[in-house]
């Protein structure tokens, strides 16, 4: 059997190997069998199959010669059926136990091969030179750059087309096209999926990222995507508990996060602080009829921003952790609809001291009826930053989508999306002498267009274009993009 990458489980809808809910799981799952003694009742002590081999009796002596006597009387005095039985007991528990030494394995994975083309030089940004457009940032910000960063997205993965000329800046441009079209290997991903016995599994999940080298130094990178054991401690499995490294708890995209799960092509502009994956322990819990109520907490090193965006870390650097949580609720209608509440409050990732709070919240909505699906999010957020630490600051003054997706027919689909992003990132103190180093203003919206066409289970190929457009006094940036991924999975 095979599975996809993120398997993890119901708060990621990725596909998985696992017993069934409730059920009693398979042997071959990697269960320990009992121990406990099936000889039959009236069977007498010691007594072997008659196929059995007999112990020499040279090398016993007297007192072996007596023993196998007795042996080999009791077991002629034993029923064949019952002898038979008794081995046949003896040889499964031998088979099982050679089972659940082996636990199953599973590999599965994807690769996803894209092509796109940015317009303008692929970058989100423009600098307000002179504070022409926002004179009140003059003395307080050395830089002021307008638009977003990540806005011409172009895959999954979220990478922009080209980061653009952020002065003073220095940070990895994975794709850097400056502007040009081209094919790309945005990612392959193996995962492994292990049952560790009828109520507990293990996955671990690796990307492989082809990029640019220059100056003799390799472009290419690895990230390990998760890495997690879930251990289902209920009868009914609809409780688990994970521990390693896993999926967010914050709102509903992490749920799609990956190549092979999501519908279209690119994440929203608000994925960058909900879908990244953390360091920690986290629950769940399914309650009530057809899972009326489901509950989750996690206490992790830090947020769930992704690694590429300034608040990102995996291993902390402060006393301090990060608690997040989620409420949803499934009402009995006539199609699918979960509603739900969710939000995270600790130490701001990359500081020091846990003297600063980053925290985020925000509602969140999906439906399903037959083949059309229907998303919406919401969400704010705040962090102060640390001038000493070098931490940016954020002030998420709100950012959501809405997006549907509907197949048409079992090959062809569609999708759109329109979403928004207000909010200002900067790094330094404003208020000291010579003001802060930079700051990045975005109020930007987007909408995105899509066609998916399904040829088989395992290959996908998808379209999609990006309408990127400024509001609030910010100029027009010339930042759309078209681009396409064929995906296969494992």
């Amino acid at each position: 059997m095979v599975t996809t990458t993120g398997v993890a489980r119901a708060a990621t809808p990725a596909p998985k190997t696992r017993v069934a809910q409730g059920g009693s799981p398979a042997a071959s799952a990697g269960a320990t069998p009992s121990t406990k003694s099936s000889t039959p009742p009236n069977a007498k002590p010691g007594a072997l199959p008659s196929n059995a081999p007999m112990p020499p009796a040279a090398s016993a002596g007297a007192d072996s010669d007596a023993d196998t006597e007795r042996d080999s009387l009791e077991e002629a005095a034993t029923p064949l059926s019952e002898r038979i039985a008794d081995l046949e007991v003896r040889l499964e528990q031998t088979r099982q136990l050679a089972v659940g030494r082996q636990p199953r394995v599973t590999w599965g994975g994807h690769i996803d091969f894209g092509f796109f083309v940015p317009q303008g030089d692929g970058s989100g940004i423009v600098r307000d030179d002179g504070n022409m457009l926002f004179p009140q940032y003059q003395g307080r910000y050395g830089w002021v750059f307008l638009g977003d960063l990540l806005a011409p997205t172009v895959n999954t993965r979220g990478e922009a087309a080209d980061l653009g000329d952020a002065a003073g800046a220095d940070r990895f441009d994975s794709v850097n096209s400056e502007g040009a079209p081209g094919f790309i290997a945005n990612e392959v991903n193996l995962t492994m999926t292990s049952a560790l016995g009828d109520s507990a599994l293990a996955t671990a999940g690796v990307n492989f990222i082809p990029r640019n080298g220059s100056n003799f130094r390799l472009g290419d990178f690895i990230e390990v995507d998760i890495a997690q054991v879930e251990w289902m401690p209920t009868v009914s499995q609809k409780t688990s508990i994970f521990v390693g490294k896993f999926d967010s708890l914050l709102g509903i995209e992490y749920r799609d996060r990956k190549a092979s799960q999501r519908f279209g092509i690119t994440p929203s502009l608000i994925s960058r602080y909900t879908i990244g994956t953390a360091l920690g322990v986290k629950f769940r819990s399914k309650l009530g009829a057809d899972d009326l109520v489901v509950i989750a907490g996690a206490i992790t090193n830090g947020s769930n921003t992704t690694e590429q965006f300034h608040f990102y870390d995996e291993v902390d650097s402060n006393p301090a952790k990060t608690a997040s949580g989620r409420l949803a609720l499934r009402p009995p209608l006539p199609f699918e609809v979960e509603v739900g509440v969710s939000g995270s409050y600790g130490a701001q990732d990359r500081a020091r001291d846990s003297l600063g709070a980053m925290w985020f919240w925000g509602v969140d909505l999906q439906a399903h009826s037959g083949t059309f699906d229907l998303k919406a999010q919401y969400l704010r957020g705040a962090a102060p930053g640390s001038a000493v630490d070098g931490v940016y600051g954020l002030q998420l003054n709100g950012g959501g989508y809405a997006e549907a997706n509907w197949m048409m027919t079992p090959m062809f689909g569609v999708l759109a999306r329109g979403e928004f992003r207000d909010a200002f990132v900067w790094l330094g103190d404003p208020n000291a002498p010579t003001g802060a180093e930079r700051a990045y203003l975005t109020k930007s919206w987007r909408g995105t267009g899509g066609l998916r066409m399904a040829f088989s289970e395992r290959a996908i190929m998808k379209v999609e274009y990006l309408f990127n457009g400024e509001y609030g006094g910010i100029p027009q940036i010339a930042n759309d993009v078209f681009t396409m991924s064929l995906v296969l999975i494992n």
